[in-house]
């Protein structure tokens, strides 16, 4: 079986990112409605925000050369 991509410099990068957006929607949704935080907020938060940074990191992994001769149609 394979191994799933991981590149941790990429990840932890996307994962500041997204932190940083999860935080800042929090805070523009309290402060500009009535909404109130919960624990299960801040839960799926976590689990969201890692799973989401995980796929923008493979999105952003280098992908494999072209080759630069196409193959022999013999």
């Amino acid at each position: 079986m394979g191994r799933l991509p991981f590149v941790g410099r990429i990840f932890w990068k996307v994962l500041v990112v997204v932190a940083v957006g999860i935080v800042g929607a929090f805070v523009g949704f309290t402060y500009f409605t009535d909404y109130t935080r919960t624990t299960t907020d801040i839960v799926g938060s976590t689990i969201s925000g890692i799973l989401f940074s995980y796929l923008v990191h493979l999105w952003l992994l280098p992908g494999e050369e072209p080759p630069d001769q196409p193959p022999n149609a013999d």
